[in-house]
């Protein structure tokens, strides 16, 4: 099944992107997993030119998307003059290996992906070792899976030896476990600062909200809009945030300072390696005293993006958490009753960041939040 886009513009990247799905999946759900794929690649300054969807029981243990597949792609990169393939899935390090050596450009898989996205928008030194700790930890089963059979060097003889092949093996092992080492212990003296921090703001009666959501959903849009912060970056893109950033909030008739801290965007099937990368930032969600859950109400997937982000707080034991639900982006829905009405169950305050409507009854409601907290 193939679907053809338009073509690019010059000095951008062109992607085929490929998708594994079940055979009973039909045409329509298979094209709606491919649209956020689709959005990481305009959102890395690529345009798709191709989408290829293949119906495998499980993708194939050799190329990911079996051999005939393969060929077809290595064909297609050639007419269509591609710069980039992306698989919408999670290769291990042999799939990844063997469509390297068939496929003459780039070939990357959705994790790879996401993180070159992080490496372009990392503005700290914290979020660039994260995004570095995240990528060694990744390229270091592929890196020796496609190195390990090089290994054993073969004297004229035909005999196997085992010696300056594996040595040099051993050595690259060594430096890449160095490397995640000391990115670690640099990750833990900036974690220990920012913990100190949110200690010291503890002791001094502050209050810290975080903002959560999935990604692009106006979390950062809501921090500069309510807090008058200057420096939070907002772009209608997915990742903006990487790093936290913390806000004061005033809220009439509330003895206590509020702080808001926007945080990162979450997505669908995020592995828990980058979860593990970026447990510094996290921290802001994983020590608030109150959650905020921003939700495009306007997105076409609004259900299946709550529950996303829902799971996602689960797999941080966030999800006891006090938690407040926001429906944001009201502005552009054209049915505003029947969004209410579907999301009644979660209690919702309704805001639109952009427009700062909506504003006055949010701080009401995590005022009255925190008096039932506390």
């Amino acid at each position: 099944m193939r679907d053809y886009e338009h073509p690019l513009t010059p000095g951008g990247e062109k992607a085929i992107i490929i998708d594994v799905i079940p055979p009973g999946m039909n045409k329509r759900e298979a094209l709606e997993r491919l649209e956020e794929l689709e959005r990481l690649i305009d959102t890395f300054g690529g345009v798709t030119i191709l989408k290829i969807i293949q119906k495998r029981g499980r993708p194939s243990a050799k190329t990911y998307i079996g051999s005939g597949k393969a060929e077809e792609v290595v064909k297609l990169q050639k007419e269509l003059g591609a710069t980039m393939v992306v698989i919408n899935g999670f290769m291990k390090a042999n799939q990844f290996h063997n469509l390297t050596l068939m496929i003459d450009c780039e070939v990357m898989d959705r994790f790879e992906l996401i993180l070159k996205i992080f490496a372009k928008h990392a503005r700290t030194e914290k979020a660039r070792l994260q995004i570095r700790l995240a990528f060694l930890k990744y390229e270091f089963p592929r890196l020796f899976g496609k190195q390990a059979g090089h290994a054993q060097q073969r004297g004229g003889t035909g005999t196997v030896t085992r010696g300056k092949g594996e040595k040099l093996l051993e050595l690259k092992r060594e430096h890449l476990r160095d490397q995640i080492r000391a990115i670690e212990k640099k990750l833990e003296s900036i974690q220990k600062v920012h913990s100190g921090q949110r200690q010291r703001r503890k002791r001094q009666g502050f209050l810290t909200v975080a903002i959560v959501g999935y990604t692009n959903s106006g979390k950062s849009t809501l921090l500069k809009q309510i807090t008058h912060k200057k420096n939070a970056y907002t772009a209608n893109k997915l990742f903006a945030t990487l790093e936290t950033k913390l806000g004061s909030l005033y809220i009439e008739d509330f003895p206590r300072t509020v702080l808001l801290a926007d945080t990162i965007g979450f997505i669908q099937d995020l592995p828990p390696l980058l979860f593990e990368s970026f447990i510094t930032t996290l921290e802001e969600v994983t020590e608030a005293d109150l959650v905020l859950h921003i939700i495009d109400a306007a997105d076409l997937k609004i259900y299946e993006k709550i529950d996303t982000v829902e799971k996602i707080l689960k797999d941080l034991e966030c999800d006891k958490k006090p938690q407040l639900y926001v429906l944001n982006k009201m502005d552009m829905v054209k049915d505003k009753q029947k969004i209410l009405k579907t999301y009644a169950y979660l209690n919702p305050v309704t805001i639109s960041a952009l427009q700062k409507e909506g504003f006055q009854e949010l701080k009401t409601a995590i005022k009255n939040k925190f008096y039932e907290i506390f």
